[in-house]
Order: structure tokens, then sequence, then C-alpha cells
């Protein structure tokens, strides 16, 4: 029994020391009122189109400013191209010109390590209101 309970202990500390490590903070940029400040600036809209592909919008004021569309990459490719696509903007420094929030929309056969890819690419780039929300699935419903 002794031994028993020494490994539970042995196992719940190395699980939590993992639990630490891998976690991400990010802000939800929509959605609830815990969300973070809704700054004035340009908003990112990636959305995924396909497990090689995405395209991405940047919208001010509710119109699109920039959209690129990537097609037929391989995801590290892909993570690639987003990186010196949001570097090549060149936005200036001032509020109105940075990139205060992002939606990420993944289609459902996205494998989950590109959709993280691409969050590590925003937070590289100090966007922090980040939302994710799947894509509908019209043929089967989900």
């Amino acid at each position: 029994f002794i031994d028993l309970l020494s490994m539970c202990i042995c196992f719940l500390l190395m699980t939590a020391v993992w639990i630490q490590i891998s976690t991400i903070q990010v802000k939800q940029s929509h959605g609830t009122e815990a969300s973070a400040q809704a700054a004035a600036g340009l908003e990112a809209d990636i959305r995924f189109t396909g497990k090689s592909s995405l395209d991405f919008t940047l919208k001010k004021n509710g119109r699109i400013f920039k959209k690129v569309a990537i097609k037929d990459a391989t995801p590290e490719a892909m993570v690639a191209k987003l990186d010196t696509t949001i570097s090549s903007l060149k936005l200036g420094s001032s509020d109105q010109s940075k990139v205060s929030a992002a939606m990420v929309s993944p289609a459902s056969g996205v494998p989950y390590g590109s959709m993280v890819a691409v969050l590590d690419v925003l937070r590289k780039h100090q966007i922090v209101n980040i939302g994710v929300v799947p894509i509908r699935d019209e043929t089967t419903g989900n």
C-alpha cells in the first residue's frame, strides 16, 4: 500500500510539472466579459481552408485592409509564410496601426500542431488577444 501511495504521489508531481510547462498564456479576444481590452487597431482573421492552406485577412474598422492566401504548403512552410507576411506589414508603432486582436478558425481536419504553430507566430508578434473558433463543416454538420 505504501508503494502504491508513493507511486501516485510521484505521478501527480510529475504531471503537475508538465502541465505548467505546456501552457500558453493568451487572452480571449471575443465572447466574454473576461476578454482582454479591445484596443483600437487592426484585427487579423486566420482561416484554415484545408490541412495545407489558410487565408490571412487583416481588417481595419471592419473593412478588409490586406488579404493573403497560402495554398498547398507543408505545415512548416505555411507557418513560415504567415510569419513573413506579418513581419512584412511594417505597420508602425501607433495604436491605430498595431494588430490588436486575432481570430483563428481551424477546419475539422487541420492538425493540432499546425494551429498551435500559428498561435506561436501570433505570440511572437506580440498579439495576445486571440480567439479560436472552429469552422463548421457543412457536409457533416460538425
